[in-house]
């Protein structure tokens, strides 16, 4: 029993950990799209895609 219960519990760190990944993945791309068009502010970039100002700058100069 407490075999399952680990394995069941691996898992759905596992599968968490996935969808972090992923919405940090799109976040990045979205943010980087908008870098592009320069229309927005780093700071509404940042509001709009839960990245931190830090992350959004690092993005801005790469």
């Amino acid at each position: 029993m407490m075999v399952l219960y680990d394995e069941q519990e691996i898992m759905r760190s596992y599968m968490e950990s996935e969808r972090h990944d992923t919405r940090v993945e799109n976040s990045i791309r979205t943010a980087k799209r908008l870098l592009q068009k320069g229309e927005m502010s780093i700071e509404d970039i940042a509001e709009r895609t839960d990245l931190s100002i830090k992350e959004v700058r690092d993005l801005e100069r790469n």
